[in-house]
């Protein structure tokens, strides 16, 4: 199918192309303002990168797990695809690099989405009002900055599988369907419900369709029922807190305020209009199914983190198919520019005055004047050789991740780490520490060990040495 060509289409596709650097850019200003603040964790964010690190030095990606341990990130999720970012550690050794990579998938899928809504629509006007809903939706903003995660890098791989079809290249289509695929193990179920939307939206496309179903079932069989266990010390841990029954599942979609509000800011950021694509629904389902049904991982629940991303991109692609069902009646088609000002318009209020979106961080000087304030924590990480093994928390060992480093615990012996750094400031985000818990007895511990000796302390920070280490 062409589009239909006239003298403006450049100026769209230049105000598309402007919108997804502009996106971009804020993207990798905050990410990396949020890293240089201490505020990018080793959970996610070190744990990936560590392994992305180690397969780039053709070694096994081996990872310490705040749960399970000294493990393959396969024990934890089944995520080939993010190796992808491996050959970036060839030219550079700067752990930032993976989230300017995030940033730059994110922005570019939205230039596929643009693409996507031209071939569907065949209007850019339309395209460019889904875009900026795209990028205006707070949920993938907040994909965007806060650390790093394959789900956030998959958007990109999800969109070309979308515009594959749109484009009928059944073999790039497969490409892509592997590669969404493998960025974790719970994308099966995406690829279930992609195969029933495309099996509803194209009959032409029906063996495609049944086949990435079953490709789909396949993966999830063989990446949760045998090559995780394989590797893992335990059982799958995502599967915790799910109901029995239903009825069960269904009522957990609405049975908490902050998943209410999910839904409704998610839908009405897009204007409401995915509730008019039935081909998107069995997505949508699925997509706040697995985010809302397991009770023990409440984080998933709201506007933040990595999980919306997914959902990004789904109602982005399910509102141009709602647009495409609306612009039928002659009364929505006369109107159309009114219905662009009123979907980017509402898009760009609930960013700025209702939700507050993380992006708006980029013209606020409190933020960078915040950057400026972690000097003292440089000077700490400084002070740790590039080859020692380290034990620190959180926050702290997101900065050791292409070196051996563990989360610290008060077991920290076993591993006999050559350098223990801790910050004991009160008030601190307690996602600091994550995994390690209370550091005053871990402290006390390691300032009578006789293995260890302090070699930098003010009031609140310390970097033990391991004598053993220093007598070498």
């Amino acid at each position: 199918m062409k589009i239909e060509l006239n003298k403006h289409n450049w100026i769209f596709s230049s105000i598309a192309i402007l919108l997804c650097i502009i996106f971009t850019t804020i993207g990798i200003t905050v990410s990396l303002n949020r890293f240089w603040q201490y505020e990018v964790f080793y959970i996610d964010f070190g744990q990936y990168d560590q392994a992305i690190w180690a397969i780039s030095r053709f070694q096994p990606p081996m990872l310490d797990h705040w749960i399970l341990g000294f493990i393959n990130i396969f024990a934890d999720h089944f995520t080939p695809s993010i190796f992808l970012l491996s050959p970036i550690y060839w030219f550079t050794s700067e752990s930032i690099m993976i989230l300017v990579v995030q940033a730059i998938a994110v922005g570019l899928s939205g230039l596929v989405l643009y693409s996507i809504g031209n071939i569907v629509l065949k209007d850019r006007l339309m395209s460019i009002a889904v875009v900026s809903c795209y990028y205006l939706f707070v949920g993938l903003q907040n994909a965007v900055i806060t650390e790093f995660h394959e789900i956030t890098v998959m958007t990109l791989f999800l969109m070309l599988t979308f515009w594959a079809f749109v484009k009928k290249k059944r073999f790039l289509y497969f490409v892509f369907v592997f590669m969404m695929l493998g960025f974790k193990e719970i994308t099966f179920l995406i690829g279930i419900c992609l195969g029933v939307a495309i099996f509803i939206i194209d009959k032409r496309w029906k063996k495609e369709a049944i086949v990435t179903i079953i490709l789909s079932i396949l993966w999830g069989v063989i990446a949760i029922k045998i090559i995780i266990p394989y590797f893992s010390p335990g059982a799958y841990l995502y599967a915790e807190g799910i109901p029995d029954t239903i009825s069960g599942k269904l009522i957990a979609l609405f049975d908490h305020p902050l998943k209410r509000h999910t839904l409704f800011y998610s839908f009405l950021s897009f204007g409401f209009l995915p509730i008019f694509a039935p081909q998107f629904w069995a997505l949508m389902v699925q997509d706040y199914l697995s985010r809302f049904l397991t009770q023990s991982f409440s984080t998933r629940w709201d506007l933040g983190l990595h999980y919306n991303a997914i959902s990004a991109v789904i109602l982005a692609l399910a509102t141009i198919y709602a647009i495409k069902f609306l612009i039928q009646y002659p009364s929505v088609k006369k109107y159309r520019h009114i219905v662009v000002c009123l979907l980017v318009g509402n898009a760009l209020f609930l960013n700025r005055f209702v939700l507050h979106g993380p992006f708006n961080l980029v013209y606020n000087k409190a933020f960078y004047d915040h950057t400026k304030q972690f000097t003292f924590l440089d000077r700490m990480v400084k002070m740790v050789p590039p080859n020692a093994t380290v034990s620190t928390h959180n926050n702290l060992a997101s900065r050791f991740t292409h070196q051996r480093v563990w989360l610290l615990k008060d077991n920290y012996e076993i591993h006999k780490p050559e350098y223990i750094l801790i910050d004991n400031r009160q008030g601190q985000n307690p996602n600091n520490f994550t995994g390690t818990g209370s550091l005053d007895p871990i402290l006390r511990k390691v300032l009578n060990d006789p293995n260890y000796q302090v070699i930098y302390r003010t009031k609140e920070q310390y970097v033990f040495n391991r004598k053993q280490y220093l007598d070498k």
